[in-house]
């Protein structure tokens, strides 16, 4: 069954999972919005004394319309009351405009605050709650999501508060003049708010999974957009836009689900809430004609109850818009009160930097545990490398180090004190961590550098990128170290050079401990040199921790530590390893075999079948 099919069904049972926190936003509101209250107090003043200007010409018309009755209407009269209504007009648009610019500065100001809480709060969570998240959804996350709240806090508070108080300053004076109409006027009102809120909690049901739909959609796009040139190249453009096709017909049968939930009793909200005429002429023709009120009170709730509801379809217009707001607040929230990565905050003296890995049990999230009872040390001054078939835990070993996660069972010790005991911020300045695919940011390369140290001097720049080998191609650019990368007009560097780069950032930032996964791997042989000299510079005097693929590359290592299915089956230094003739030496055999392969293809293309043949 296709997902257009499915999908009303799961959308049902999903929706009893949660149901939209319609005081969501307020909440977040109220976190951030304390230096920003009192300007949203003169918003929603302003607000309001323009709705009660809206009403200054009705009650002109009203007054006119009395005095033509009763015969008292002069030339004077409508101008004196043109001027009033004008008046009233120019000073309701001058309110709604000033209280508009200060909602929307508060508007502005919270979602700052509240982007800059989510990226604070975000550095500090552990990178398992990462794991298996889109960009695309980490994107709505943070820009998208608080991005909504701009229409509660600039116009749902100031406008849906001023509507409240207008709709009840006119009550109360409908009422003042004669209770028996003012009945017939508010008559629909409380069957049009029942409607409305019965309809609101019918579409509360679909919140999960219009939440979820959405940031697959997002996710999808944003992925299928990235890997276009993979697309275009296989032509693949059909079979890779199915999958963000799906996913955007998932968000459209939620959204759909939602429609057909709301429709019947939205439709009958929408026909009530303005048909006040149709009780208040009955009723008031009825009182006219037994003589219990006078044609000017009729015209009164003629021309005022006819327009009693509109203030309130403003506040219903943004009720129904409620829902997804709450929908995005609640994923804020989530996000904001999902628990940190616990931080003793502790600064402890470190007798040195050994690295000691004892019974370290370890698995992603709630998966299949990955490490089982590792037991190793890397000591001081001494580099140590970790070598093993794919799959085999050689990353998510080295990442315990710096506590990208952490371990399960067991504890990883560096200097004899649980990692876990060390606060973050002295654990990262003790661990430099250069990754596979090391992300540069766009700005000039000396920034980049840079960010292993913001204090370091142009000279300390220049010095690190020497030692990383990296100076000389620097040099080269037309800009040299001011050079820009990435974004439009930017320099694109080979994979070795981003490297480098890399490396002098580590050097720079003077780390006792360096953890390298795999610096080698997107490098080509020039650039493969240059950084195993970098890496030399950059071990001296520090504990070294590499994950390596390219066995040549760790040769000299002070000790190896093989890992097959999550354990360690071998370690001492290569000839030691080689001479055992166990897994590195199998290893150590296919990579110089692999070295040495040359490619001779035959010169008319096969079946992939029979190439495989032939080869076997």
């Amino acid at each position: 069954m296709s997902d257009a099919a499915e999908c009303p069904a799961a959308v049902k049972q999903a929706g009893a999972e949660r149901r939209p926190d319609y005081l969501a936003s307020f909440r977040l509101l109220l976190r951030h919005a304390a230096g920003v209250r009192l300007r949203l107090i003169v918003a929603v003043l302003l607000a309001t004394l323009s709705v009660l200007c809206e009403l200054v010409p009705v009650w002109v018309v009203w007054r006119l319309t009395v005095a033509v009755i009763d015969g008292t209407a002069t030339q004077a009269l409508f101008a004196q009351q043109a001027v009033l209504a004008l008046a009233a007009i120019l000073a309701g648009y001058a309110a709604l405009t000033a209280a508009l610019a200060q909602s929307h500065i508060v508007a502005f100001q919270v979602i700052h605050d509240l982007r800059m809480a989510l990226a604070r709060h975000l550095a500090r969570l552990p990178l398992g709650w990462f794991a298996g998240r889109r960009s695309g959804g980490a994107k709505a996350l943070v820009i998208d999501e608080p991005e909504k709240l701009e229409l509660i806090v600039a116009h749902g508070i100031p406008e849906g508060t001023s509507a409240v108080a207008t709709w009840l300053a006119v009550s109360l004076w409908l009422f003042a003049v004669d209770w028996r109409m003012a009945l017939a006027s508010v008559l629909l009102t409380p069957v049009s708010f029942i409607l409305m809120a019965r309809a609101m909690t019918r579409t509360g049901r679909f919140v999960a999974d219009y939440q979820r739909a959405g940031e697959r959609m997002n996710g999808a796009i944003v992925e299928y957009l990235a890997g276009m040139p993979v697309v275009k190249i296989f032509n693949r453009s059909g079979e890779s836009f199915a999958g963000t096709a799906d996913a955007v017909r998932a968000y459209t049968n939620v959204e759909t689900a939602m429609g057909r939930a709301y429709i019947p009793l939205g439709s009958g909200f929408s026909a009530l809430v303005l048909s006040n005429i149709v009780v208040i002429l009955p009723v008031g023709l009825w009182l006219l004609a037994a003589n219990a009120i006078d044609l000017p009170t009729l015209l009164l709730f003629v021309i005022l109850g006819a327009t009693y509801s509109q203030p309130l379809l403003k506040l219903f217009g943004l009720f129904q818009q409620l829902a997804q707001v709450s929908i995005a607040s609640m994923a804020v929230a989530d996000a904001l009160a999902a628990p940190p990565q616990p931080d003793s905050g502790r600064r402890i003296e470190l007798p040195n930097r050994d690295i000691v890995f004892e019974g370290v049990r370890f698995g992603y999230e709630d998966g299949p545990e990955v490490l089982h009872g590792i037991d190793a040390t890397a000591r001081t001054g001494t580099v140590t490398a970790l070598v093993g078939p794919s799959g085999s835990g050689k990353s998510s070993l080295a990442a315990l180090v710096p506590r990208f996660h952490d371990v399960r069972a067991g504890r990883v010790t560096l200097g004899g004190v649980d990692v876990r005991d060390i606060g973050l911020d002295q654990l990262m300045e003790e661990i430099a961590f250069v990754f596979q695919d090391s992300l540069l940011f766009s700005g000039t390369i000396a920034e980049n550098i840079r960010f292993g140290d913001a204090r370091a001097t142009d000279e300390q720049v220049r010095a690190a990128a020497r030692a990383a080998r990296a100076d000389g191609f620097i040099a080269a650019l037309p800009d040299g170290y001011a050079t820009r990368l990435g974004g439009r007009g930017g320099v694109q560097l080979s994979g070795g050079e981003r490297q480098r780069i890399a490396i002098a950032r580590a050097i720079l930032k003077d780390a006792p401990v360096i953890v390298l996964d795999e610096a080698t791997a997107f490098a080509d042989p020039d650039s493969e040199a240059a950084i195993q000299e970098a890496i030399g510079a950059l071990a001296r005097g520090r504990t070294l921790l590499v994950v390596a693929h390219r066995l040549n590359t760790i040769a000299d290592a002070d000790q190896i530590l093989v890992l097959d299915r999550g354990r360690i089956v071998e370690s001492g230094r290569q000839e030691e390893l080689l001479a055992r003739n166990g897994l590195y030496a199998r290893l150590w055999a296919d990579y110089t075999e692999a070295q040495a392969l040359a490619l001779r293809p035959d010169r008319r293309p096969c079946a992939l079948n029979a190439c495989v043949d032939a080869a076997e």
